[in-house]
Order: structure tokens, then sequence, then C-alpha cells
């Protein structure tokens, strides 16, 4: 018999094991995910260590969908500002992004939407402004 923790219900063997533990997962992530409003923000922070073409070449390779225009706009925001957004997504994947930007050696942080102020647009908004 195959090894694998846990599996307490024998009952459920029949069914590739599997089945349990990954509704295990999806219930747990689906908890985090219930709240839509939940963006995070990846954010570059401003360095002066790296050129803008390298940058601009980072930035696209971990980014995937940026286009050099794009990518060079962030580059201008976060030399001028101190930092940028880079992209809002999910935490988990702006933490991918996050991670992506860091082994490129570029100072990358995320933080949540709802929090986040200066360097990008922030369109404001919301219960508390007033």
């Amino acid at each position: 018999g195959g090894g694998g923790g846990g599996g307490m219900e024998k009952a459920k063997d029949k069914k590739k094991g599997l089945s349990t533990i990954v509704i295990d997962k999806t219930d747990t992530q689906m908890e985090e995910a219930d709240t839509p409003e939940e963006m995070w923000r990846v954010v570059l922070h401003n360095d002066e260590v790296h050129t803008f073409n390298y940058v601009i070449r980072s930035l696209q390779k971990v980014m995937g969908t940026l286009d050099k225009k794009k990518a060079f706009d962030i580059c201008t925001v976060t030399h001028g500002q101190g930092q940028a957004t880079v992209d809002e997504c999910w935490k988990e994947q702006a933490m991918k992004y996050c991670l992506g930007l860091q082994r490129q050696g570029l100072t990358a942080s995320i933080a949540p939407s709802n929090k986040f102020e200066g360097g990008g647009n922030d369109d404001g908004g919301g219960p508390e402004s007033g």
C-alpha cells in the first residue's frame, strides 16, 4: 500500500485518496479569496543600481504582458516618486511577481490596494474618503 499522510477514512480510498485532500485545500483557499475587493499591488521601489534598460527588460521578463512603453513608464514613475505600482492582482499572483522581480535583483514589495499610498494611479473613493 502507498504511503502519504492522513487518510483516516478508509471508505474513500476507492476514489483515489487525493479527493479528500484537494477538498481541504480548496476550502481554505476559498476563505481567503472570498473578499473580492482585496486586490494587491506589486510595487517597484527605486534603486540607484540598475539602468532603465535593465529594469525595463526585467519587468517585461517577469510580468510577461508589459510592452516596452508601459515598462518605461513604470521606470519613470519609480525614478521620480521612489516607487510605482507595477500591477494589481490577487495576493498569490502579486507574491509571484514580487519574487520574480526580486530574483532579477530589483527591490519590490506587495501591498493591499486599499491601504496603498503613493506611486502609481490611485483613484481613491471608498467609504473612508471625505
